[in-house]
């Protein structure tokens, strides 16, 4: 229970703070890149320095020392390429899911349904591909 009420609260806060500031990855490397505006990147490098400090104080602490220890190659390498798939599909849809979940939540149909899809290729990815690569990998 205590799991549930922090990770609302933490998703409330979170959301207001990406509501607030228009946070969305793809949009700052893109404004970044083509228009030379750094204000949108900001944030997305306020975010890096934020994880780079707490993840290894999570795991100094404790708290979750097996989700923080290294992985080896082959892990590395599927969470690159799922990453580079979950970021060429989202600039393929106008933006990153996180942006996608605040515009979702302001009422944003297009974002229903790319939210929707996004959901429903998570639940195919755990039905089908997780299975398959825990027979072929080690």
């Amino acid at each position: 229970m205590t799991a549930a009420i922090t990770s609302l609260i933490v998703g409330l806060v979170l959301g207001y703070l990406g509501q607030r500031s228009r946070l969305c990855f793809v949009g700052g490397l893109r404004d970044a890149l083509l228009l030379r505006s750094w204000r949108l990147l900001i944030p997305l490098l306020a975010f890096a320095l934020t994880a780079w400090v707490a993840f290894p104080l999570v795991a100094w602490a404790g708290g979750a020392a097996g989700a923080f220890a290294t992985p080896d190659v082959v892990t590395l390498a599927l969470t690159v390429l799922g990453g580079l798939g979950v970021g060429a599909v989202s600039i393929l849809a106008n933006g990153c899911p996180f942006r996608q979940h605040v515009l979702a939540a302001q009422g944003a149909i297009s974002s229903l349904a790319y939210l929707a899809g996004f959901l429903a290729g998570a639940v195919l990815f755990h039905m089908l591909v997780v299975p398959l690569l825990v027979r072929l990998l080690p």
